[in-house]
């Protein structure tokens, strides 16, 4: 919760397992350094995780004393991933997302990972939908097998049954990773072009660019214009407001200008960054008045700031903000809270409430 009383929602939390024995393919320990070395480069030194905390198994109690003691995240969407051809359990598994869910009702949304060449894919859409309850599913643009990296964008003749299925079942969101290539996967895969196509033949469907903004701007934002059910989703991007604040001024001033502030959402990308050092760079940023000028871009108001921190994304999502804070109202996290807040510990320091390696 912001100081003035606002919510924030983190629209993608995941809690991942960075750890050796769960390495399936060789380049996923190159995809584990350079999730590594991405949090270095985009966050505060006090924010960058031990080595020691990043290259393991994040548990399910951390990761939600990581959202909500370590932060003001006051409800969070779980992203499972689909990424077992890298990852023996996919990388974040469903299971924890599950369990993080079942622990927080109050306060926690799922998208489950879904792999088009799956069999059964069109089967587990609807089984997560109609039995487990998920608001949204997750896609990633490429898949790894028998030695070859596959193209999977959202306009191929794989993926089509699945959001056929989506828009059957009323589903509120597909998330696509977009904008930062894995491991050896043609950056091409991670263009928007798809999306457009995707967004066309899908009108009911909205599609949630995850990573938007972090390259490929001009395609994300024209997308946007013309597609009012495309959404920019800021995992990663809003933590250039820390390290790179010009550069996300170019990001967010130009979605501002093309699409308007209401279907641009925050995300803190935990566990592999921190929600904190993005929240508050993001409630203090301003973009420069040279770029304003020279572009257009509008001033990022307060309001503005409240809507991409939390209202977008309730509205995606389906949720009413004031049920939500009556029902997280003197849970257990609220008052843990206010225990801190009393000590002056909240938020409290980052990596603190982290159990500690053995």
């Amino acid at each position: 919760m912001l100081d003035n009383g606002a919510l924030v929602v983190d629209s993608v939390s995941h809690c991942f397992n960075h750890a050796e024995e769960n390495l399936k393919h060789p380049h996923a320990q190159r995809w584990n350094d350079e999730t590594f070395e991405l949090g270095e480069q985009l966050q505060p030194e006090k924010y960058v995780h031990p080595k020691e905390v990043f290259h393991r198994d994040h548990s399910v109690e951390e990761l939600e004393r990581l959202l909500f003691l370590e932060s003001q995240v006051d409800y969070t969407n779980y992203h499972s991933l689909p990424l077992d051809d890298y990852f023996h359990d996919g990388l974040v598994s469903r299971e924890k997302g599950f369990e993080l869910r079942d622990r927080n009702p109050n306060r926690v949304s799922m998208y489950v990972d879904i792999n088009p060449l799956d069999d059964d894919a069109v089967e587990q859409v609807e089984y997560y939908v109609k039995e487990k309850n998920v608001e949204g599913i997750k896609l990633y643009p490429a898949r790894y097998q028998n030695g070859q990296d596959l193209s999977l964008q959202l306009n191929e003749d794989a993926v089509r049954p699945v959001l056929e299925k989506c828009a059957d079942l009323d589903v509120t969101s597909v998330g696509i990773h977009k904008f930062i290539p894995f491991a050896t996967a043609p950056v091409k895969y991670f263009r928007m072009s798809d999306v457009e196509d995707a967004a066309n033949a899908f009108p009911e469907l909205n599609f949630e660019v995850i990573h938007a903004g972090f390259s490929f701007l001009e395609e994300t934002v024209f997308a946007m214009a013309s597609h009012e059910n495309v959404y920019a989703n800021l995992e990663n991007t809003i933590h250039m407001a820390c390290s790179r604040p010009r550069k996300f001024a170019r990001s967010l001033g130009e979605m501002l200008y093309w699409a308007g502030p209401d279907r641009i959402v925050f995300s803190g990308g935990a566990t592999a960054l921190h929600p904190q050092a993005a929240i508050e760079s993001f409630w203090d940023f301003e973009i420069p008045e040279d770029m304003r000028a020279g572009n257009d871009y509008p001033q990022v108001t307060d309001e503005i700031k409240e809507k991409v921190l939390g209202k977008n994304a309730f509205r995606l999502l389906g949720k009413d903000p004031e049920k939500v804070r009556k029902d997280i109202k003197g849970d257990k996290w609220e008052q843990k809270r206010q225990e801190r807040r009393e000590t002056g510990d909240f938020p409290a320091e980052p990596w603190s409430t982290y159990d500690t390696p053995a």
